[in-house]
């Protein structure tokens, strides 16, 4: 079995295991202890399984909140999903803003695709792919940069989102509960609250799982949201009321299988 196979295999083994010990994982996978130990350090080098004392553990959702890093592969394939919906929403030649979040982020995929005209971000992963597209105009904010978000914060972001217009916002949170976007960080919140206020449509993009979440800082009350992009999963009573907010749902087929 190649490397990258066999390694894909063990991230699926150890999210369902939740842990597993390097001993274990020799035996399923007939391959030595060395092997294995090789090949959880490549995975927890790109983020996709934690490394513990002789073996490895999931990634919760908690853990990879903190880590930019870490939530790029958190629920990656309902991400990817989520953002090819999304970017069906994207009109050409009109001028759109993206926020930091990884699912978010999933968009640059189909930006020349899409074609608008301009780009706004205070993602640095969004500049970098953005600034390679030849035929997109770019605008970043920039700020105090922090390395856990890979992206600018705070007030100086704030202040230049305040002076711009998009035709419309993505984004993304980490908590929806009592009608609201909420997050755990204070300036992330102030940043993307900023980012929307300037878009003449304000598109939210989530996976179901952030649904009762935990959260602290208001971002913005559901009832403000114009469209929602949203996967299959969410309890039914939850989708009763968002449907009675008004926003145009965006239903994401997904697997139940992606979720465990």
């Amino acid at each position: 079995m190649p490397p990258e196979a066999r390694r894909e295999q063990i991230t699926g083994h150890v999210n369902k295991a939740r842990s597993c010990r390097v001993e274990e994982l020799a035996e399923i996978f007939a391959v030595s202890a060395m092997t294995i130990h090789r090949d959880l350090d490549v995975l927890a080098k790109e983020g996709r399984l934690q490394r513990i004392r002789g073996g490895a553990r999931a990634i919760t959702a908690r853990l990879a909140e903190r880590d930019v890093r870490l939530r790029r592969h958190l629920n990656s394939e309902i991400k990817r999903q989520l953002a090819a919906t999304a970017a069906q929403l994207i009109e050409r030649n009109s001028v759109i803003a993206l926020d930091d979040s990884t699912t978010v982020g999933a968009l640059s995929d189909y930006l020349e695709e899409r074609e608008p005209s301009t780009v706004i971000t205070h993602s640095l992963a969004l500049m970098g792919a953005v600034s390679a597209m030849a035929h997109i105009d770019m605008v970043g904010l920039g700020g105090q940069y922090y390395a856990e978000t890979d992206s600018f914060l705070g007030s100086i972001v704030v202040e230049q989102a305040e002076r711009l217009m998009a035709d419309a916002v993505f984004v993304s949170t980490t908590a929806i509960k009592d009608q609201a976007l909420l997050h755990p960080d204070a300036e992330a919140a102030r940043t993307k609250r900023a980012l929307l206020k300037m878009g003449r449509r304000k598109i939210l993009v989530v996976d179901s799982s952030k649904y009762e979440s935990a959260g602290i800082y208001h971002v913005m009350d559901l009832s403000e949201i114009d469209d929602v992009v949203i996967d299959d999963q969410l309890d039914p009573e939850l989708m009763s009321q968002l449907k009675t907010l008004g926003p145009r749902i965006h239903i994401v087929n997904t697997s139940a299988k992606a979720h465990s």
